[in-house]
């Protein structure tokens, strides 16, 4: 648009000069007023309309096409809802100049293996749980530790703010940058062999933990035997009793993965809460102009609340699904939910330096 704006401007020029000085017909023999005061105060008027047109259109937007890739299936999965809202925003609002492409089900490989492409820009955009960047980023397990929220409408309101902006500024040390912060509600147990009350219900039990430092040492403290692995072989790994059971949110329980169909026992101790971010490879975001970067981050952040939302509907719902299923399901009284929260808290102990951050993070909610 500014090319074609400069274009016109040398053609008005053109004509004008040509206007002015230009004629066939023979010079009169009086003296004539030197033309250039005229011809200079004509261009600089143009100049004038062409730069205020220039600013009305504003910057270009730059064409590209992020893969966004999602382990979870399905278009009706609360992350995905999530995503193809911020798919539709930010085609819409850059005038089709981004498309973003959605690649769920784990088809563009695990979180880690992804998360490594989108560090070296070969893959665009992903959604992370938090421990699987601690892998990365030991500081990012203060968002993840046993205690550190107070619930869920305090993470969000710590998250949407200063706090939330901090952890993106911090990424860029690892080459991506945090768009918006999605909700994976609470983490609680299952397993296909027992009905589990307390701690010591799990002991002789291999559990699979995300391929995280801290899940795996949190198990270990639980009182399970923990197995990292990736979320894709779960199904097969306790359908075959290489693994006896796993820990997550009700969504993914039954909606991603229906472990509810080879794990029939959930209880509900929550003894996790943890965001999960919308993260996008450095090298391509700040190769966008800034006004771009801006529709991208506003229409991540309005993906991640049609995520919230619909992840509090799914969660009601998978509920009701897996019980609905035959699953047993074990809501813990008080003593023992206290009971699993006095195992896990010595975990705070592995990491005395996030005390400092875990304080900020504390005081911000």
């Amino acid at each position: 648009m500014k090319k074609m704006l400069l274009l016109v401007l040398s053609l008005v020029l053109v004509m004008v000069i040509s206007t002015a000085c230009g004629n066939n017909e023979p010079a009169a023999p009086a003296p004539t007023p030197d033309p250039e005061p005229e011809v200079e105060a004509e261009v600089e008027e143009v100049e004038e309309e062409v730069e205020e047109e220039i600013e009305e259109v504003g910057d270009d937007f730059m064409a590209i096409t992020l893969r966004l890739s999602e382990v979870h299936a399905g278009e009706h999965h609360p992350a995905n809802v999530g995503h193809l809202e911020f798919a539709r925003l930010a085609n819409e609002r850059t005038n089709g100049a981004v498309h973003v492409e959605l690649h769920y089900g784990g088809t563009l490989g695990s979180e880690s293996e992804v998360m490594d492409q989108v560090q070296m820009g070969t893959i665009e955009m992903i959604r992370l749980p938090v421990p699987i960047i601690a892998n990365v980023e030991d500081r990012f397990n203060a968002l993840f530790m046993p205690g550190v929220w107070d619930n869920r409408d305090s993470m969000f309101a710590a998250l949407d703010g200063e706090i939330g902006e901090y952890f993106a500024e911090m990424l860029r040390e690892h080459d991506m940058y945090i768009l918006a912060w999605h909700d994976a509600g609470a983490r609680s147990l299952y397993n296909s062999v027992r009905p589990i009350y307390t701690p010591e219900d799990l002991e002789g039990l291999r559990i699979r933990m995300q391929e995280a430092p801290l899940m795996i040492r949190l198990m270990e403290l639980m009182g399970g035997t923990p197995v990292p692995m990736g979320p894709a072989e779960v199904y097969t790994a306790i359908q075959t009793g290489l693994v006896d059971g796993a820990e997550n949110n009700w969504p993914s329980y039954v909606t991603s993965f229906s472990h509810h169909e080879v794990a029939q026992y959930f209880t509900e101790n929550e003894h996790a809460r943890a965001p999960e971010a919308v993260v996008i490879s450095l090298r391509v975001w700040e190769s966008m102009p800034p006004a771009q970067q801006e529709i991208l981050r506003q229409a991540a952040i309005e993906g991640a609340m049609a995520q919230r939302t619909a992840w509090a509907r799914v969660e009601q719902e998978a509920e009701a699904e897996a019980v609905e299923a035959g699953v047993y399901v074990v809501r813990l009284t008080p003593e023992q939910h206290q009971a699993f929260t006095d195992r896990i808290m010595p975990i705070w102990d592995d990491f005395p330096e996030l005390a400092d951050l875990i304080q900020m993070i504390r005081d911000a909610q």
